[in-house]
């Protein structure tokens, strides 16, 4: 999946150790009622220059089920997470309704500007995709990360550590990027399970059919603390920082200065630091 309300790393150890943090998000969206003063000021958008697919709707592209950024309630039909509750914010604060198109992540941003007009759902933002796209301002920190079952012994000190291990992670990611870029330059030998969801990868680790998960730290923190006990991580890249931010479409120039002109007011309204404690813990 962004400072002057960073997620620093001493935040993502300190949440390994909360249990309730992935449950007590599981019914109802953070944005539902916050910052409700803020989000009734007038910005004076005029959003018809917006080039939305449908008028007076912000449709967005998201891959549900990669938590705590974007995931399925209890009732299984209703999205919840960080960036659902970035989204739903972004959407009072622009006048427009919200409306949320599931796709997989390795696809999802060939539907941008023909089946959805932003992706926000935990977007790396990198030189490769700033090339094709705009993205916004960051909004999260993230780090890379090694995962392995807590009983297990191995140890790795940087992401070559991979080297002569079974590795699972997401396909799309900048995860499968640099995996695959170790793998093809011959700096390690590693059996890969590239995967659709995130949470497969866990359940294969889970299971012995891998030996590590590769993924994002904030997406690794979470999921160790929904199921304390029951993995570990042996290495987050911090030398390598990463941020999330918003796909746009490079012609929607006035949707991407509304976006992170909201961006920067949230921040310093500490918006992002009240998302953080909700889904990260205190």
């Amino acid at each position: 999946m962004k400072k002057i309300l960073t997620l620093t790393l001493a935040v993502l150890f300190v949440v390994l150790s909360l249990t309730a943090c992935g449950d007590k998000k599981d019914t109802t969206s953070v944005a539902e009622g916050k910052k409700t003063e803020e989000s009734a000021k007038d910005y004076n958008f005029d959003t018809s220059e917006f080039n939305l697919l449908n008028e007076g709707v912000l449709t967005i592209g998201c891959e549900v089920g990669y938590p705590p950024f974007e995931q399925y309630a209890n009732d299984g039909k209703t999205e919840i997470g960080y960036d659902i509750d970035l989204a739903n914010e972004l959407g009072k604060r622009l006048g427009l309704k919200i409306n949320i198109i599931n796709t997989k992540f390795d696809t999802i941003f060939e539907g941008m500007g023909t089946n959805y007009d932003v992706v926000i759902s935990g977007i790396t933002i990198n030189e490769e995709r700033k090339a094709k796209m705009i993205l916004s301002e960051p909004y999260i920190d993230n780090y890379q990360a090694i995962v392995v079952k807590a009983d297990s012994d191995l140890t790795a000190s940087s992401l070559n550590d991979i080297n002569g291990h079974s590795v699972a992670f997401q396909k799309g990611t900048t995860t499968d990027e640099i995996v695959t870029e170790l793998v093809e330059t011959g700096t390690v030998k590693c059996t890969s399970a590239a995967n659709e969801k995130i949470l497969t990868c866990f359940q294969q680790l889970s299971q012995g059919e891998v030996e590590m998960v590769v993924c994002d730290s904030t997406v690794a923190s979470v999921q160790l603390a929904k199921e304390a006990g029951k993995y570990k991580i042996i290495f987050t890249d911090t030398e390598n920082p990463e941020q999330f931010g918003i796909a746009i479409p490079k012609e929607n120039t006035k949707l991407a200065d509304a976006i992170n002109t909201l961006i920067k007011d949230l921040k310093e309204e500490g918006f992002f630091e009240e998302l953080n404690e909700d889904w990260f813990g205190e």
